[in-house]
């Protein structure tokens, strides 16, 4: 079970809708979350800590980073924008609000992908 422990510091706010959550952990990576629409948004940074290291198939998850979007205290269900490194060839992984990962099947244009689940954690495998 995910442990949704806040990391502080490990936001850049750039504006209202984008900001850049930072690495904690030597294996992760910094990556940058924009919402489409207006509003007062509360971006966290959240620890890797009880994420499953496998997906159900057995491939092992390297987890780049995992964060969370609220608004009003509750996580957004909208649309959003990740901007992360290039993975190359690599099957990206999302685990979900609801506790379950799964392989992205969504376009990934120029290392930008879309995303409606405000608590999300993001990987890749291999």
């Amino acid at each position: 079970m995910q442990n949704k422990t806040v990391i502080k510091d490990k936001v850049e706010k750039l504006n209202k809708k984008k900001h850049i959550i930072k690495k904690y952990h030597p294996q992760e990576q910094d990556i940058t979350v924009e919402v489409a629409e207006d509003g007062d948004y509360v971006v966290e940074k959240l620890s890797l800590e009880g994420l499953p290291e496998k997906m159900n198939d057995g491939n092992p998850i390297t987890w780049i980073n995992n964060f969370s979007i609220k608004k009003n205290g509750n996580y957004i269900n909208q649309r959003f924008f990740v901007t992360i490194p290039d993975i190359g060839s690599s099957k990206l992984i999302i685990y979900d609000g609801n506790g379950n990962p799964y392989y992205y099947t969504g376009e990934i244009k120029n290392n930008v992908f879309e995303l409606t689940d405000g608590d999300p954690a993001v990987g890749h495998y291999p």
